[in-house]
């Protein structure tokens, strides 16, 4: 033989992008929620997650999930992003 041989064909297509990543594509371009706009609102102002979420009175659970929420539909990767986005976007 000439080299390793391949064992298995090279990977493509949509099930081959993270998790992370499909979920993003499929929240791409949906409006952002009332409580996913105060979230936003909250971490613009620099509140934390644990900050925010005495402020709402939910679990730090919920906040990450409607950050990660929030990151898809606008499709960014952090906090700074969103907020840039959301001021270019005129949603607050």
């Amino acid at each position: 033989m000439s080299g390793p041989q391949e064992l298995y064909p090279p990977a493509t297509g949509l099930c081959d992008t993270p998790m992370a990543a499909r979920k993003r594509l499929s929240l791409s371009g949906k409006p952002l929620t009332p409580t996913e706009l105060e979230i936003l609102r909250w971490a613009s102002e620099g509140k934390t997650v644990w900050e925010i979420s005495k402020i709402r009175a939910t679990s730090q659970a919920a906040v990450k999930f409607h950050l990660r929420n929030i990151y898809g539909k606008l499709q960014v990767s952090n906090r700074v992003q969103a907020v840039n986005e959301a001021v270019r976007q005129r949603l607050y």
